[in-house]
């Protein structure tokens, strides 16, 4: 038996689960939440613990390993369903750490009275220390399997040492050796495998039931109505449990002489009888799991535990009596009470058919009232559509009245009120505004037939052609009196002594605001604005002729320095990176494209003074003293084409806003940006929908006084073409616009003229600034890219053209002249022009252009590959052209002579080539420039090496030419594998005359020949002399290596050596 002990602490262990995890499943929700309240482990379940057994889990997939102490606890829900729990105990707290139905329990097997293992997903294996609580445990769980699970499980190891059965479905009989399961296995009329309760003795036959007990009638059951337990039977289990827990007998309890019903065999049954014990066996759980308190039921009948049931049957038994006579008596009493029910239930329909009769003529009652009602509506409805359209009329009358009336006051403010401030333009183009709305309502077939509404029409129609006139006068005067004042203005602007347009741009900002009254005359009296466009652009090219002149004219000193300077002695920078001759040397007193005669020196009346006030020192005119003398024509080219393109540019774009040839999806998009957002007064209720909408046409002149419309402003920048959804457009041109077109074609006739001028000035005594002036052009032709400027971008294209086809004349003129050029090889002339010219004209692109990305960096590019191209094919014909010559006439010393002088000649001017080339790249040159300057040097250096190879070889020809000859044919001999000695011409003889020739004495004297003879090749080029020395000196060493090699491996047995070591030969080198 267990000890006491193990059945205590097995008992603290179940209390302790019950108060704080399985709380039971009569607990209330109160309850639930105390228990949450006092405990912080997993929240407690509604489940009743049946039995619970304390073990020690090892895992049966390892090996080795500690082993867990673990609880295995069995529980019922209220939904009848059995589960095993695995608990585990963290800090005398529970939690469940695995959960399993009875239906995932596979086997049950025995190993030792304390072990058993259970097969689940996998199989588990436990220990116990009590026996007795295993077999107790184990017990039950199998009961409960064999009862409730869908599939029994598999039955292993009895504890009684029987077979097993390994079949699926098969189970083993389990015979516990504790006290209250030792017979059970031998207890007749027991189903097979049925677990048994402690203490029951089933041995003994049941007692017949008397009459009383066999007419109580049997339970009601939810599923099945064939069940056989019964209320008293129900009682008895509920009752033997208690008696059986608290260690009573309970044979009493047990009625003698009624056998227990037999159960049919598993082949017998049919599908309805087992549906029907698969619900007696629910119920029977729910009465085993969900019973009352026995305590609280015995209490009820005064019975206590250690006193004899026989009274406790007994008085359940008269309970049960009074309650089935209670039955009985209600049931007669129920059939004295029909009569009267029916009699009842005939009034109660007495009284309905006279209400239904009561309900028909209320309905017709109400239906009369419906008609009349709807009558009401209809007429209701008939005076508010009335009252409605009396309102409108009366409005429509009103918005007439307001229409065609003007008091004198506003008319008066046309007549008087003053054109020269913002707020008198502002009150003026309101009233304006409302004029011009009255006149546009006079052609509405409605109101043309009022002839109040005629003669109104009439009076501001006299008003409104007064009101054009005096426009038209005031803004002729005006753009008279603002142009010419600021064509005098002495304080103009003067950039690096170029004296830039800036009269237009403050005749812009005086102007604009007229722009309102310039679009009241295109609507009013268009004839009239079409006078004031022709007189603004009359006294605009007047202003633009004259300053576009005096710009030219302060560009002339600077176009023609370098004329100046040759004139005046000094000598001229162009010919320093320019392989032929100086342009433009012709061109002195003739005349300009612009047809005015240039002095003898080239340059015009004003700019000469401007020339002759900068040697002087005067800063009046030309800012700081030789400011502008001191620029490359380029970039005063870059200057002033800038002025000219930003004067175009914000022309155009005036000229759009003042005179409103601004296209609809322009204006859209200034009313969208922030900054005309900022301008507006109310943006949100008069610069909504409706201005948009408006907006989807040419702009009026009301809807520019009603929404506070303004000019777009920002004139210096080109304005993008837009179609009509505010969508950047390749396909809409400016030149649909044929007014302004036309108008710029009158206003910037010149400009042509001027800029050609530009360009013929800037090149004609240096064409290679033709490239860096393609830099300003493309970059306005980017900037230009995509917008309405097309008048801006035809002058840029067309000079963009003129500008390439200059430097490309310029730079075939250079390829002619290295093509030209004539080699004399009869005497040495030193290094060639071109070798010095071309890092020079590198240098001079290279600051011309810069690092761009514009058409100019490749244009250079160009250049300077077929520049390149050409110098070192030259320099490589020569070579080739030379060693020929040199092969065709052997014996001729002229033609060998001309061989070494054309050597000499390659070697001076690869050098200076190379070397300028390097000053470049250490000095100026910048990063992105260094990959093309390296191939360039890369294929100058291919060029040198092979030349100085041929060089030593006719160099060293005289003093060590013969022992090289000779041990040159020892090496092929020993290559074919033949014995030197053996050949008649490389014997021991021949072989000793080589060395007697080329004895320490004839060995140092040639060397100081040879010395000699170097100092005369490279007289003109004294830099070159080490560089050539020390490859002659490496060339002699490496000679001498090998003649020693070639002695010690074919003539060792002559013992011959040369009477010189090699440091006597480096000596003698150095001695020079």
């Amino acid at each position: 038996m267990a000890s006491k002990t193990e059945t205590a602490k097995a008992k603290a262990i179940a209390d302790q689960l019950r108060q704080h995890l399985f709380i039971g499943v009569e607990a209330t929700t109160a309850q639930e939440n105390a228990v949450k309240a006092n405990s912080s482990g997993q929240p407690p379940r509604r489940e009743r613990l049946l039995n619970v057994v304390s073990v020690m889990e090892r895992d049966s997939s390892k090996s080795s390993g500690p082993a867990k102490p673990r609880l295995l606890c069995i529980t019922v829900k209220r939904n009848r369903k059995l589960r095993l729990h695995k608990v585990k105990m963290n800090n005398k707290m529970a939690e469940i750490s695995k959960t399993w139905n009875i239906d995932d329990i596979k086997a049950i097997e025995f190993k030792e009275p304390t072990r058993f293992s259970l097969h689940l997903n996998h199989k588990y294996d436990f220990t116990a220390t009590d026996a007795v609580l295993v077999e107790a445990f184990v017990q039950m769980l199998a009961g409960f399997c064999n009862k409730y699970a869908v599939r029994p499980p598999r039955y292993i190891n009895t504890v009684s040492g029987a077979a097993s059965s390994t079949q699926s479905g098969s189970t083993g009989t389990i015979r516990p050796k504790t006290a209250y399961g030792r017979a059970a296995g031998q207890r007749p009329g027991l189903p097979h495998g049925a677990p048994l309760m402690p203490g029951f003795d089933l041995s003994k036959p049941p007692p017949e039931m008397t009459g009383a007990e066999a007419t109580i009638r049997p339970r009601t059951r939810g599923r099945g109505q064939n069940r056989a337990p019964n209320d008293q039977n129900a009682l008895m289990r509920r009752m033997t449990k208690y008696v059986a827990d608290h260690g009573g007998d309970v044979s009493e309890l047990v009625p003698m002489g009624v056998p227990p019903p037999e159960e049919p065999a598993g082949d017998e049954l049919d599908g309805d009888d087992m549906g029907d014990d698969a619900d007696d066996v629910e119920e029977m759980l729910l009465d085993e799991a969900f019973m009352l308190s026995a305590d609280e039921l015995v209490n009820e009948f005064g019975w206590r535990a250690n006193v004899d049931a026989a009274q406790l049957e007994s008085r359940l038994l008269s309970e049960l009596h009074k309650l089935e006579s209670d039955n009985v008596r209600d049931m007669l009493e129920a059939d004295k009470q029909v009569p009267k029910l029916i009699n009842e239930l005939d009034q109660a329909i007495g009284n309905l058919d006279s209400m239904d009769r009561m309900l028909k003529f209320y309905g017709m009652e109400l239906e009369s009232m419906d008609d009349d009602v709807r009558k009401i509506q209809m007429e209701n409805e008939s005076l508010k559509i009335e009252e409605a359209n009396q309102q409108l009329l009366l409005r429509e009358l009103d918005t007439i009245l307001k229409t065609i009336t003007l008091s004198e006051k506003e008319l008066q403010v046309l007549r008087n009120e003053s054109l020269e401030t913002t707020e008198g333009i502002e009150r003026v183009e309101r009233v304006a505004a409302s004029l011009k709305r009255m006149l546009g309502a006079s052609n509405s077939s409605e109101l043309g037939g009022m002839e109040a509404r005629s003669e109104k029409m009439k009076k501001y129609e006299f008003y409104s052609a007064n009101f054009s006139t005096r426009v038209y006068d005031y803004l002729k005067v005006m753009f008279q009196f603002k142009i010419d004042g600021s064509g005098g203005d002495k304080a103009r602007s003067v950039r690096k002594g170029i004296q830039l347009i800036v009269g237009p741009e403050q005749v812009h900002k005086i102007m604009i605001k007229y722009a309102g009254l310039t679009l009241w005359l295109k609507e009013a009296k268009p004839s009239a604005d079409k006078e004031l466009q022709a007189l603004y652009l009359q006294c605009m090219n007047q202003l633009y002729t004259s300053q576009a002149q005096k710009l030219v004219d302060s560009c002339r000193p600077v176009f023609f320095r370098y004329r100046h300077d040759a004139n005046s002695g000094m000598p001229n920078p162009v010919a320093e990176f320019a392989f032929a001759a100086t342009p433009g040397s012709h061109a002195s007193g003739s005349a300009g494209p612009s047809g005015r005669r240039l002095s003898l020196d080239g340059l015009g009346g004003a700019a000469h003074q401007a020339l002759a006030s900068a040697k002087k020192g005067d800063t009046g005119s030309m800012g700081s003293p030789g400011t502008a003398i001191d620029m490359q024509p380029a970039e005063a080219f870059m200057i002033a084409l800038g002025n000219l393109v930003n004067c175009v540019i914000a022309e155009q774009n005036f000229i759009s806003d003042l005179f409103h040839y601004v296209p609809p999806a322009h204006t859209r998009a200034a009313r969208q940006s922030p900054s005309s957002r900022k301008g507006s007064v109310d943006s949100k209720d008069e610069s909504g929908e409706s201005a948009n909408m408006m907006l989807g046409e040419n702009v009026t002149f009301y809807n520019w006084v009603t929404y506070k419309m303004r000019p777009i402003n920002k004139w210096e920048r080109p304005r993008p073409k837009l179609d009509s959804k505010d969508i950047v457009s390749q396909t809409v041109h400016f030149g649909t616009v044929k007014e302004v077109k036309s108008m710029l074609d009158l206003l910037f006739g010149n400009l042509v003229t001027q800029v050609d001028t530009l360009v013929e000035m800037g090149t004609r005594f240096d064409p290679s600034q033709a490239v860096g002036m393609l830099v300003p052009v493309a970059k306005f032709l980017e900037l230009c890219k995509g917008s309405d400027q097309g008048f801006l971008i035809n002058v840029l294209e067309r000079c963009k053209d003129r500008l390439e086809a200059t430097f490309q004349k310029y730079v075939s003129e250079q390829a002619r002249s290295i093509e030209a050029t004539k080699f004399v090889t009869k005497k040495r002339v030193g290094a060639l022009p071109f070798a010095r010219v071309f890092p020079k004209f590198i240098a001079h692109i290279e600051s011309l252009v810069g690092d761009t990305g514009y058409s100019a960096r490749a244009i250079a590019d160009s250049a300077y590959s077929r520049i390149s191209r050409l110098i070192f094919d030259t320099l490589e014909t020569l070579l080739r052209e030379a060693d020929r010559n040199a092969q065709r006439h052997a014996d001729d010393k002229d033609a060998q002579k001309e061989q070494l002088n054309a050597h000499v000649l390659l070697l001076e001017n690869l050098f200076v080539l190379v070397n300028g080339l390097k000053a470049y790249k250490s000095r100026g040159c910048k990063p992105y420039f260094v990959p093309t300057l390296e191939s360039y040097l890369d294929h100058a250096h291919t060029i040198q090496r092979k030349v100085t190879r041929a060089y030593l070889k006719d160099v060293l020809q005289r003093p060590i030419g013969k022992l090289i000859a000779f041990f040159d044919t020892v090496e092929r001999c020993l290559a074919a594998k033949k014995d030197p000695l053996a050949t008649s011409n490389l014997g021991k003889s021949p072989l000793k005359k080589v060395i007697q020739a080329h004895s320490a004495s004839s060995m140092r004297e040639n060397i100081k020949q040879l010395s000699k003879r170097v100092d005369k090749h490279f007289i003109n080029e004294p830099r070159l002399r080490p560089v050539i020395w020390q490859a002659i000196t490496d060339d002699m060493l490496s000679n001498y290596q090998r003649v020693v090699t070639l002695l010690a491996r074919a003539y060792k047995s002559t013992n011959q050596s040369l009477d010189f070591t090699q440091s006597d030969l480096k000596r003698w080198l150095s001695e020079r």
